[in-house]
Formats: C-alpha cells, structure tokens, sequence
C-alpha cells in the first residue's frame, strides 16, 4: 500500500485521536485539523496541527489542499454551548465538501451512524442523514462509514453510563422500557482500520458500509457491564418511555447537563445493530470482542 498524505477532519476527538495514531503507525503523513489546530503530545513528526472550522469553514481548503484523502468525523450527537446539530452535522458537512472539491482532495471518507434517517421527529439521526446525503450527492470520489456505539478510550456513550451511575442514579438506575433496545459495540481501533482501507482502497469508491462488532447487547446488558467493570452497584429500575421521554423535554430546557435528552430517548427505536458478520465481510478481520476495562480507572 502506498504512503499517502490524508487529512483528519476532527483530528482531537475521540475518534480523530485513535485514527491519527493508526495512520501514523501505518507510515502515512496526517494532516491533523481541529478548531483549534491543537498539537496532542502523541503524534510524531509525521503529523501536522492545522486549525481549521467546519461551522465558519474558516481554514478548511487551506488545510485540505494537497491532500491525498480526507477522513470527515465531525459532529455532535445534540446541541450544546452554542452549537447546534444544523450547524455541525448538516452546515459543517456542506462545508467540508465544498473545501474538498475546492481542494482537489482525491477521496473523502464521512463518519456517519447507524440508524439514520431522513424522519425530522429524530434530530441527531437526521441531522447525519442530510449531512451523509451531501456528501453522497457531492460528486466527490467518497465512502459513508455507518458505526454502532463505538468503545475506546475516551469514548462518549459508554462512559457516559459511568458518569450516569456516578452522579444521576443514587442507589437506582432507570432503564428505557424494557431495556431491550438493541446495539452492537464496536471497538473505535477496528473502526480506524476500517477508514485507513477506505481512505486508501480504490475498489471501495461510492461504497455505504454499515458496521458493528462481534455481539449484539442489550441496553440492560451494556448496564450491566458498565457495573460490573466499575464496581457500582445499582438497582435497576425499568421506566416507561413515554414517561422517561416526558422527563427529558423538562430537562432539555431547564437542565441541559442531564446525561440524556429528548431526542436520544425517541431514537431509541431505531436499529443500532446490523449483520454480526458485516464488518469481517467488508475488511477482512473479525472485530475485537466488547472491552470496556478502561472505564475502571
């Protein structure tokens, strides 16, 4: 495989930083964007900082230009300090097309989610939805990566249950309905494989490939573990949507630091699991088994 320059669009979060490291072991040269063009302590020589802004787009075809490839990761699952999933998800998505193309960047790789869709009651899905939807329409050389949950250090989902039993649940932890809403872990170190092929593989042009790990796991299930690796004990407590998703449109305008929000309740009923062996199928190794040690530190 040839060395090549890639851009990494979204290089400080969490999934920027594991891909960032699994470029620069495999010899390539990164391109390493961020709002704040911050340099991280890890990466070597072969990384260069740029700062560059999906919101403003303020950067972006400078820090693009050149580049053999471009990994798109950027975007937040609901708003916060300003930002909105318009804004990043939809706005920023356009923006970073329109710099590819402006750039003569060769392939653009866009980091979407399972269960997106164009229904307008489900903010953060359809958000990405119409952001995947540019890139596809772009007329760009491009491939849509769909993730279930990601785990890893420095993830958001699972250490956000940590944080949840730590802080929200004293002595009681309230599951959605049944708590058989359904996922499929994948480790973020399998997922940063699966976008260096993409970014450097040909045959995979135009391609959607839709991707989990090795198990599927329940809501309850995740819960379980995340108690188990941690040591927190809790009683679990099943809480009616309907009465959960009342809750949360209280707290989404009077309390925006609570853990969960409206839209993340609702999106709750659309699948975030897909074939068990779609990821083997589309790259050629079996994804690393559900590990979430890290949490017990």
């Amino acid at each position: 495989m040839d060395r090549m320059e890639i851009a990494v669009i979204g290089a400080t979060g969490f999934v920027g930083r594991h891909l960032v490291g699994h470029l620069q072991e495999r010899g390539h040269r990164v391109r390493a964007l961020s709002r704040s063009g911050q340099r991280l302590p890890e990466w070597g020589d072969a990384v260069v900082a740029r700062a560059a802004n999906v919101e403003t787009g303020e950067g972006l075809e400078e820090a693009l230009a050149g580049a053999d490839s471009a990994a798109h990761l950027v975007a937040i699952p609901r708003p916060a300090r300003g930002r909105t999933l318009e804004g990043v998800n939809v706005r920023g998505a356009q923006r970073v097309v329109a710099a590819a193309a402006a750039a003569g960047v060769g392939r653009i790789v866009h980091l979407s989610a399972l269960g997106v869709t164009d229904d307008p009651h489900l903010d953060y899905l359809s958000s990405k939805w119409r952001g995947e939807q540019l890139v596809r329409d772009s007329g760009l050389d491009w491939v849509v990566l769909r993730p279930s949950l990601l785990f890893g250090e420095g993830d958001g989902f699972f250490s956000l249950i940590e944080t949840t039993l730590t802080w929200w649940s004293p002595g009681v932890v309230a599951i959605p309905g049944d708590g058989q809403a359904r996922f499929q872990p994948l480790s973020v170190d399998d997922l940063a494989i699966a976008i260096e092929r993409c970014l450097t593989d040909e045959e995979r042009r135009g391609q959607v490939y839709e991707i989990g790990g090795p198990d599927y796991l329940s809501y309850r299930q995740i819960v379980d573990r995340v108690m188990q690796v941690t040591g927190k004990r809790r009683l679990k407590l099943n809480m009616p949507i309907p009465l959960i998703s009342a809750l949360t449109v209280v707290t989404d305008r009077i309390l925006p630091i609570f853990p969960v929000s409206h839209d993340q309740i609702r999106s709750l009923g659309r699948p975030n699991y897909t074939d068990l062996g779609a990821f083997e199928e589309a790259f050629g190794i079996a994804p690393r088994p559900f590990d979430i040690g890290y949490l017990a530190h």
